[in-house]
């Protein structure tokens, strides 16, 4: 059996335990003479074999509103903050770590900014940009522009000066430098910040859909409303979902690592 084969079969064996200890447990009395009384109580965290039924009906036609087109309204808020969050970050990391004029500059202002709760700024943003798309992608961008920003202007600031004055040497331009040194060393910071920032940028959109209801959509529209009619099992569903789309983001971000940064030693090892 392969390395790739055994690290597949534990983790779906440590699945199967977890499922199996929860359906047991939500299943059995925690003391037989007292009523209502399990080890897990199912009222809160329902039972996987409920989960499941409950999934396959809001999959199905019989809602007006199936969780397909809710995961796809939150995966499409996240995308779209996730994208502009990381542009904008890895742009302004790059001009401001390679000026340190303007780096100063603008310090006490993006420190103050960046200071700020961004559940505090919720209400703010809803107020000015409404419920829709827009609103939730401007909460998701001011969580992933800072993540990505400060990793980006690090890594502009820690490039080898001597790779730079080599290049110069060689006859490259200040724009080629930029682009054959520079960025290329950046890069390699901007992409540890890329997972937790796709993570974030779905906490943040989740937290924007909380306030905007049915016309917002998405997965914490479905949290919202079984915490208000008291279903564990529906909210369960919204969770495995986020669970679920949060594992396929970030695998997606590794394969595109692994393509832009294969000049890497660790991604030349893989290959």
């Amino acid at each position: 059996m392969s390395e790739r084969a055994r690290v597949i079969f534990w983790r779906l064996a440590i699945l199967a335990a977890l499922l199996g200890s929860w359906e047991w447990l939500t299943g059995i009395k925690a003391i037989s003479k007292t009523p209502g009384l399990y080890w897990l109580d199912p009222f809160f965290v329902s039972r996987p074999s409920v989960i499941a039924r409950r999934f396959a009906y809001l999959a199905s036609d019989e809602v007006r509103l199936t969780i397909w087109a809710m995961a796809l309204s939150t995966v499409q808020s996240t995308l779209w903050g996730f994208v502009v969050g990381v542009s904008t970050g890895f742009a302004a990391g790059l001009v401001l770590g390679r000026n340190d004029r303007l780096a100063r500059v603008f310090e006490p202002y993006i420190v103050a900014f960046n200071s700020l709760p961004r559940i505090a700024l919720v209400p703010l943003i809803t107020m000015i940009f409404g419920f829709g798309l827009l609103a939730k992608v401007v909460l998701a961008w001011t969580i992933v522009f800072f993540i990505v920003f400060f990793n980006t202007f690090q890594g502009a600031r820690s490039v080898d000066p001597d790779l730079i004055h080599s290049a110069r040497f060689l006859g490259a331009s200040e724009r080629q430098i930029m682009r054959t040194v520079v960025v290329p060393s950046a890069l390699a910071w901007t992409f540890a910040s890329l997972t937790p920032s796709i993570s974030f940028a779905l906490i943040g959109v989740v937290v924007g859909e909380f306030l905007g209801g049915e016309s917002g959509g998405g997965l914490g529209y479905l949290i919202i409303q079984s915490l208000g009619t008291l279903n564990a099992a529906d909210m369960m569903v919204a969770l495995v979902a986020l669970g679920v789309i949060g594992i396929v983001m970030a695998l997606g971000i590794k394969q595109v690592e692994q393509r832009l940064l294969r000049w890497r030693p660790e991604y030349r090892k893989g290959a």
